[in-house]
């Protein structure tokens, strides 16, 4: 009897773990507080989805959470919202219109195109080697893999077999050689034979002696290798270059003074709360088992109380701090200290030209919604932390995030200031790179939950 009853209420949870949700929604304009009729709501990454009735309402049956639901209506900012478990009331969700919401920006809808159309592959990775795209397509699961090397037209040069199977991923370095990395961790570097129109590999190496060479440089100028190192456990950055006949010169020392006292402020606190608080009071009460048991300066572990969530805040407020140094069009350098909110010119040996004020990296809200009401447009625009340079113009571009869009802008290096920026057309868009003011990213669409496609967006 009792593995009967163990029996049915293993069947009744499978049950209710595999039923469908029904979630329900009205979406209006967010000026107006009107329903909107006839706008599309799909649930991302599969081909489900409805459009809104008479009254703005839709309702869908969702089975897996999280689910990304995207809302799209001519006249509106394309928008998403993360469901992350069930909910039995109704959700209003306001949109904005798009000449209200973005004014000059540039929604660029109509300026992009597929590079990549072949409906049975998906692209695994792609890099840009000059004014071609060699892609990394597969299909089957990766079982059939090749390197497409095409135009930015979208025109195909040359296919492929793999010198080793199954692939990883590509990769570009300081030079703009690419090389095909495996999963076994060796690499293969491309090059294009135009008199055959073949794809041909050097000699194979590995991954991690690869990484040991060409990793520490960041570009080439002149016959100088310019490299970049983290300082003080990623408190700071160096910079300089390697010359022939002169060796390793450093042109630039940072360190972040103010960070570095704020993590030493933290472990002057952790050790004396560790040393002559909590620790000796519940070891006397049994609550836990020995000192380590509630040293918050070392990872559980380690035997410690530093759990994954303090971790990760605290490797992103101390040690992935970012110092983008990018070479600029007339052969300069420029260093976005972001710890000092200053954007540092200087020429080839270090000399500084010209430090100007930036703010953009500050520019950011945090969304916040309430009760069954979801202004999507309140999320704002948070920075991502990323600086993107093209590599045929040096043109300077930074990205930011809401609800799933991704807005891309010129940075003037001379003021700091930003252009008014695109909107790239796709909900996240992954591994952004632009060449010619262009903006080439993947992106999973017509439904498919493991198909990528490569887009190309004017800016």
């Amino acid at each position: 009897m009792k593995s009967f009853f163990s029996l049915l209420l293993f069947i009744l949870h499978s049950v209710i773990c595999s039923q469908t949700v029904l979630f329900k929604g009205i979406i209006k304009d967010e000026q107006t507080l009107r329903p909107i009729r006839d706008a599309n709501v799909k649930v991302y990454g599969t081909t489900q989805g409805t459009s809104t009735g008479q009254a703005g309402n839709f309702s869908l049956k969702l089975s897996k959470f999280p689910a990304t639901l995207v809302f799209t209506c001519i006249g509106y900012e394309v928008a998403t919202y993360n469901v992350t478990g069930t909910s039995h009331a109704t959700i209003d969700f306001l949109l904005q219109p798009k000449s209200y919401m973005l004014g000059e920006v540039d929604i660029s809808s109509k300026r992009y195109t597929f590079l990549f159309k072949d409906n049975n592959y998906s692209v695994l990775d792609y890099e840009i080697a000059g004014d071609n795209v060699l892609l990394l397509v597969y299909r089957y699961q990766l079982n059939q893999s090749q390197l497409v090397l095409m135009n930015r037209s979208g025109d195909t040069l040359a296919i492929s077999d793999l010198p080793e199977k199954p692939p990883s991923r590509l990769y570009k370095d300081f030079l703009f050689n690419v090389h095909y990395f495996t999963r076994a961790n060796n690499s293969y570097q491309c090059f294009y034979n135009e008199q055959d129109g073949s794809i041909g590999f050097f000699k194979k190496t590995t991954v991690d002696s690869l990484h040991l060479f060409v990793k520490p440089f960041i570009f080439k100028m002149g016959d100088r290798l310019y490299f970049q190192e983290k300082v003080a456990s990623g408190f700071g950055t160096a910079f300089g270059f390697y010359e022939k006949g002169a060796g390793k010169k450093y042109i630039r020392n940072f360190l972040n003074e103010g960070k570095i006292s704020e993590s030493a402020d933290d472990r002057k606190f952790y050790d004396k709360w560790n040393t002559a608080q909590g620790a000796s009071y519940l070891l006397a009460m049994d609550d836990i088992e020995s000192d380590l048991a509630f040293d918050f300066s070392l990872s559980r572990t380690e035997g410690g109380a530093f759990g994954k969530n303090e971790a990760r805040a605290h490797q992103f407020e101390f040690y992935n701090m970012i110092y983008p140094v990018v070479k600029t069009a007339d052969d300069n350098i420029a260093f976005f200290n972001f710890a000092r909110d200053t954007l540092e010119l200087m020429d080839k040996n270090g000399n500084i030209s010209g430090a100007t004020p930036i703010t953009f990296h500050k520019e950011s809200k945090v969304k916040a919604d309430t009760g069954h009401s979801v202004r999507l447009s309140n999320a704002g625009w948070r920075w991502a932390s990323m600086i993107l340079a093209d590599e045929y113009s040096h043109d300077v571009y930074t990205i930011f995030l809401r609800n799933g869009m991704v807005k891309v802008q010129k940075i003037d290096l001379e003021t700091g200031q930003l252009n008014t920026g695109t909107v790239l057309p796709y909900p996240f868009p992954e591994k952004i790179e632009i060449y010619k003011g262009e903006a080439c990213f993947l992106v999973k669409s017509d439904g498919s939950n493991d198909k990528r496609k490569l887009v190309k967006c004017k800016l």
